[in-house]
């Protein structure tokens, strides 16, 4: 007896890295989780979203002549072929979607552009890293809705704390709180506030750690080096690499359990 199949297309995960303030390394982040996944064989995207002031570009050493600007100029034509034309591909593997060159241009990202080019991204790529710029501007709240998966940065200075806080409580006001995960960022620092203490104070339940080395990161965005390609074996490449494994550990955790529980309808109806 024939049985009619479902054909399930398996769409990639769009990771918005957020924070409250500039200066803390979100950048960094994004970046370097980036190729940390690349690693991985799969097919990783970086978007930058801070489409007035991005630092991708710069943070890859490279530079294209179409940008997030031309794709929103054409977005009425945009589908799954062409969008190819205004990705840049880097030699880790990473491929990148870059901001406009110029800050007026950011207006010309709507709230329809942006869900039509993280919809195709999706089709195209397994992961795509978002650096969704800081504050809450209007693009920034954009590309968080569209987000499975929102790492909030901070680091452990009273004023990053305080301005995280206050981003926390705006995102689970969004109904966005089970998405979204916390980073603290030079964890190491000298603090009067210790690292451990800070899910508590942020009312979140775990948090993941990068540690403190400005040198090496500073050298990184400097040169448009990634330190996962440059210093792998730092401390601070390691504990990103185990940040990108315990996100791909959790995603497969997530899909186990839907086929499970496809499994069981299926068998429960025989």
């Amino acid at each position: 007896m024939a049985h009619d199949t479902e054909e399930v297309h398996s769409q990639g995960e769009v990771i918005s890295v957020c924070s409250a303030k500039g200066g803390i390394g979100k950048t960094l982040i994004a970046v370097n989780l980036a190729v940390a996944l690349n690693k991985k064989n799969v097919k990783v995207c970086v978007v930058d979203g801070d489409f007035q002031f991005g630092d991708i570009g710069l943070a890859f050493d490279v530079k294209s002549p179409l940008t997030v600007k031309d794709l929103a100029e054409e977005v009425d034509q945009l589908d799954s072929y062409n969008i190819g034309n205004y990705i840049v591909k880097h030699q880790s593997g990473v491929d990148l979607l870059l901001a406009p060159e110029q800050p007026q241009y950011a207006e010309l990202v709507t709230t329809e552009v942006i869900g039509r080019f993280l919809s195709l991204l999706k089709e195209q790529y397994d992961y795509i890293i978002v650096d969704a710029g800081q504050g809450l501007t209007g693009q920034m709240v954009d590309l968080i809705e569209n987000a499975d998966r929102i790492l909030t940065v901070s680091t452990l200075e009273v004023a990053s704390l305080r301005h995280t806080k206050k981003l926390l409580e705006t995102i689970g006001q969004l109904g966005l709180s089970e998405r979204t995960e916390l980073i603290i960022n030079r964890h190491n620092m000298e603090s009067l506030i210790k690292a451990d203490e800070v899910p508590d104070m942020l009312k979140v339940d775990s948090a993941y750690y990068i540690p403190n080395n400005f040198k090496v990161a500073a050298q990184s965005l400097n040169l448009g080096v990634p330190v996962a390609v440059s210093h792998s074996k730092t401390d601070v490449s390691k504990s990103i690499f185990k940040l990108a494994q315990s996100l791909t550990v959790t995603d497969r955790t997530k899909s186990e359990k839907k086929k499970g529980s496809l499994l069981s309808k299926v068998f429960s109806k025989s």
